[in-house]
């Protein structure tokens, strides 16, 4: 069963692969995650679990620990008494089902289409020793009507924390929520446990606490905001990526499922306003190569595009290809130059299991095709003969003499081929995904300051052509008399000024007009084959025609891609942006669907 069956696309992202973010944001975010007193803010060792950071994160000074609200001692007023504390979430995993955490026997097993999450939290006071406290100054009440401390707040000095821990388990599950086109991703908490909390109303008091927070605090600020997605494509089209409608066929949607969370969606692509793409260049790309995949077994993340979903995509980069050009060159006794423009019509797509994508029936389309040849015919000339001789020496009287070809080039037609040429392109390609580094990266900078610069690097997916056949299958046999007037047309143009003596006598010797021509072009009877045989060969355009396809398809414009690595939380406040590394991203085809897989860096 294809991953597309019942749907355009399809994402699924492994518990592994979301555990890595996880990890990825505890080391590149750390002050999100813990909390304390200006003094413990001031001096993290004193932490009640020591926090490890990523080296940028100290490099760029950023905090390990956010000062939190202060935390008065109850009752104490004059002066002021305040303690240090801190509070950490030190370690966060989640399971989808089926089960592979262990969980408290309290949540029982986790039910289908559910997902279970482990959590340690952990606090401490800075409790003082009997000596420090019997150095305080002692509280006093203020005289009636007076309430405040005189200016004093005084923070009760403390060397290490009174550290407690707790593990909290909770399960839930994963909906979509809204009308279509505002939907969002969102959590939905079942059941929480906190493990071996004595007495009992302590525990349940805490835990009652604890699902209000997640269920009106943090499952509302993690939801994923718009899952209508409306994507550029290329510069050519509009796509459009909504969550697929629940039904028979699709019971779950979201699945939490096979140790994943699945995603299955719906594409639409609309044509942009104005015609195909016009040729635009588009952003330019840094040249690329494949990247093996360093681990085995299951990816982190896999999506797929069904095969209709893919041709849509198809029609869509074969519509943006336009193509114009001109050329032309000299060959023996005679030139020949075009002025080309060109689209893509039609053609069939197949996904093939070999790991390639069949196209067939390619239509090329000429908007344009002006095929101009010059011919060098050697000079004639008529006259200069002797009317009157002079019987002593020479001639008295000569008739006068006209030459004429003495250019280069003497004839000069051109033939407008648009709509006349018609050729059809198949091909064999391979869905390739490359990695490219911006060379204007240095060994030494890491990937903030490659942010900063804005030259990160980039996993793209190309389709990579193995095969590109051209077959120019048809000139209308009406290229011979398109030839044979626009011949004798620059006969008649060369001839006109001459008196009709000359005229008469330059077309005896000249005998027929086409005839003379294809004795000095040698091309024999079917000018059609040779006229596509010079431009073909001679010209190179049909290679030009397929070196440019080439590259549109292999060099130019990458179906996607993506940045590495990719910021998943923005910059903000001084702190770093939270980058997530991407260590591999392949791309195969089967029979029914174009599959991606990704691996996330460790």
């Amino acid at each position: 069963m294809a991953l597309t069956d019942n749907c355009d696309a399809f994402v699924a992202v492994h518990e592994a692969g979301i555990n890595r973010v996880i990890e990825h944001f505890f080391r590149q975010r750390p002050s999100a995650l813990n909390f304390g007193s200006t003094a413990v803010a001031a001096d993290p060792t004193r932490l009640c679990e020591i926090v490890t950071p990523h080296p940028v994160v100290l490099q760029r000074q950023n905090p390990l620990v956010s000062v939190g609200p202060d935390l008065p001692v109850l009752g104490a007023s004059n002066p002021l008494y305040e303690v240090d504390y801190a509070a950490q979430l030190t370690d966060l995993q989640i399971d989808f089902s089926p089960r592979n955490l262990n969980l408290p026997s309290e949540l029982g097993t986790l039910a289908n289409q559910r997902f279970a999450v482990k959590a340690r939290l952990c606090a401490g006071l800075g409790c003082p020793s009997d000596e420090v406290l019997g150095q305080l100054p002692v509280p006093h009440r203020p005289p009636r009507g007076r309430d405040q401390n005189h200016g004093k707040t005084i923070t009760i000095p403390s060397k290490d924390l009174t550290c407690f821990c707790l593990e909290l388990f909770l399960d839930g599950g994963v909906d979509f929520i809204g009308v279509p086109g505002t939907q969002h991703v969102m959590g939905r908490l079942d059941q929480l446990e906190i493990v071996e909390i004595q007495p009992t109303g302590l525990e349940n008091a805490l835990e009652c606490y604890l699902s209000l927070a997640v269920r009106l605090g943090l499952l509302p600020q993690l939801a994923v905001p718009v899952i209508r997605i409306t994507q550029d494509l290329l510069g050519l089209a509009t796509l459009t990526v909504e969550p697929t409608t629940n039904s028979p066929t699709v019971p779950n949607n979201p699945a939490l499922e096979d140790d994943q969370a699945k995603v299955f969606l719906d594409l639409t692509i609309t044509p942009p306003a104005v015609g195909p793409g016009g040729g635009g260049s588009g952003p330019a790309v840094v040249p690329g190569s494949p990247r093996p995949r360093l681990r085995t077994g299951i990816f982190d993340a896999t999506a797929a595009l069904s095969e209709p979903a893919f041709r849509e995509v198809f029609a869509v980069v074969r519509d943006g290809f336009v193509m114009e050009k001109s050329d032309s060159g000299t060959f023996g006794p005679f030139t020949l130059s075009y002025d080309v423009k060109l689209h893509l019509e039609d053609g069939t797509v197949d996904l093939r299991g070999d790991n390639s994508i069949k196209i067939s029936e390619l239509d090329l389309k000429f908007d344009k095709l002006r095929a101009c040849v010059g011919i060098d015919i050697p000079e004639i000339c008529v006259g200069g003969f002797c009317i009157i001789p002079n019987p002593f020496d020479g001639c008295l009287v000569r008739a006068p003499e006209i030459c004429i070809f003495g250019d280069s080039p003497d004839l000069e037609f051109c033939l407008d081929l648009g709509g006349i040429i018609t050729s059809e392109i198949s091909a064999t390609l391979r869905p390739l995904t490359k990695y490219s580094v911006d060379p204007a990266r240095t060994p030494a900078m890491n990937d903030w300051d490659a942010k900063d610069a804005g030259i990160p690097n980039h996993w793209q997916l190309f389709v990579d052509p193995l095969t590109l056949d051209f077959d120019l299958f048809d000139i209308a046999d009406i290229v011979g008399d398109l030839l044979e007037a626009a011949l004798d047309a620059a006969i008649d143009s060369i001839l006109g000024p001459l008196p009709g003596w000359a005229k008469d006598l330059i077309k005896a010797i000249l005998g027929p007009v086409i005839d003379l021509v294809r004795s000095i072009l040698d091309f024999g009877d079917d000018f059609g084959e040779w006229l596509a045989d010079q431009l073909g060969v001679s010209l190179g355009l049909f290679n030009v025609i397929l070196t440019a396809l080439a590259g549109y398809l292999a060099e130019q414009a990458p179906l996607f891609q993506v940045e590495d690595p990719v910021p998943i939380v923005s910059a903000s406040g001084g702190l770093i942006p939270v980058l997530l590394p991407i260590e591999f991203i392949g791309v195969r085809a089967t029979d029914d669907e174009l599959i991606i897989e990704a691996d996330i860096g460790s």
